[in-house]
């Protein structure tokens, strides 16, 4: 697979990192329910990235799988923000 399309997919999983990171920095205390989802985004970031490092051959239907898996935790994170705001309740 190309190289490229792994260091787009590790820079676009850093990018979503520092917002995570950030947004917990920003909103402070959180409520246990908050507080384990957050965590859970971590641990998946964290899964994601040891998947992306592993060494060796990385077809493009994996990157592709892992550029996927990426974006559903970055729409984790956006309802994450949006609960924690009090956007909405759900």
């Amino acid at each position: 697979m190309s190289d490229n399309l792994i260091a787009e997919t590790k820079s676009k999983l850093d990018d979503l990192e520092q917002r995570i990171h950030a947004a917990k920095s920003a909103i402070g205390g959180l409520g246990d329910d908050a507080e384990l989802a957050w965590k859970d985004m971590v641990d998946r970031h964290n899964d994601l990235r040891r998947k992306l490092d592993s060494p060796g051959h990385h077809p493009s239907s994996v990157a592709e799988g892992l550029r996927y898996d990426i974006d559903i935790l970055n729409t984790s994170f956006e309802k994450w923000i949006a609960k924690v705001e009090g956007k909405f309740t759900k």
